[in-house]
């Protein structure tokens, strides 16, 4: 399911984005590198907190006297993945180090066990 983030007003979801980070959370927790797993966290929350930030600018209003065209829209998007990444890396939100712990002490417990998601 993929929901075009130009669309005024709606909250813009891409799951693909989210397919292919799960994917690879799911393929890094497998590997031994500890470094992996604590980017691919790192990467996660981001996810999150730019999902967050979606949600609350989708309740903004666009009534405006000078509507917006398509390329500052863009440019808006990605101005707050950017604003997501700083958040996540400075705000000390603690999803990423809770997501390691588990993912880490279930690769400990379990040797060759793998990470699953679906549930």
């Amino acid at each position: 399911m993929e929901i075009n983030p130009m669309m005024s007003g709606k909250i813009a979801f891409d799951a693909n984005k989210a397919s292919t980070a799960t994917d690879e959370l799911s393929r890094r927790s497998e590997s031994k590198d500890s470094g992996e797993l604590r980017e691919v966290c790192e990467e996660f929350e981001s996810l999150f907190v730019k999902m967050m930030l979606d949600s609350m600018r989708a309740t903004l209003s666009d009534d405006t006297l000078i509507p917006k065209n398509s390329g500052e829209k863009l440019f808006e998007d990605k101005l707050y993945d950017e604003y997501a990444k700083n958040m996540s890396k400075t705000a000390d939100l603690g999803i990423a180090d809770m997501m390691y712990d588990q993912l880490s002490a279930g690769n400990a417990e379990i040797p060759g066990s793998s990470l699953d998601i679906s549930s």
